[in-house]
């Protein structure tokens, strides 16, 4: 009997030891929430915004603001890319869901004709900034 159950407590812990990328990959937004930004023009910048993945995070919505529109909105391990005409934008966050209000939340970002610029979220939707090259 007690081999048996040290047996079948063996079976259930190798089930725990599986690897999944479900909280490590990044994947891209729904195109239903993705509203502003998507058709690409001569001459435009590329911004990237990646919401991370963690622990922490899930029941909370991140809406992306460009130049104060919404743009999108991402949910955790998220990306979206928006085509946008070189020059400063002003990227901010606000959230919403099972988490805190934020206070103004903003980065600008200056774009260049082709340049490819990525912003980050944090994964509890709490903080926005440039990604580090």
């Amino acid at each position: 009997m007690k081999a048996m159950l040290c047996g079948l407590a063996a079976i259930v812990l190798a089930g725990c030891g599986t690897a999944t990328t479900h909280d490590t990959a990044i994947r891209n937004a729904v195109s239903n929430r993705l509203f502003l930004y998507q058709a690409p023009s001569d001459g435009d910048a590329t911004l990237l915004v990646v919401r991370d993945n963690g622990l922490f995070g899930g029941g909370c919505s991140s809406q992306i603001f460009i130049d104060d529109k919404q743009a999108a909105q991402l949910e955790i391990g998220e990306q979206a890319a928006f085509r946008l005409p070189s020059g400063t934008h002003a990227i901010s966050l606000q959230n919403s869901g099972a988490c805190r209000r934020l206070r103004d939340t903003r980065v600008d970002a200056t774009l260049g004709a082709g340049e490819d610029v990525t912003v980050q979220v944090n994964a509890r939707g709490s903080s926005l900034s440039m990604a580090k090259r």
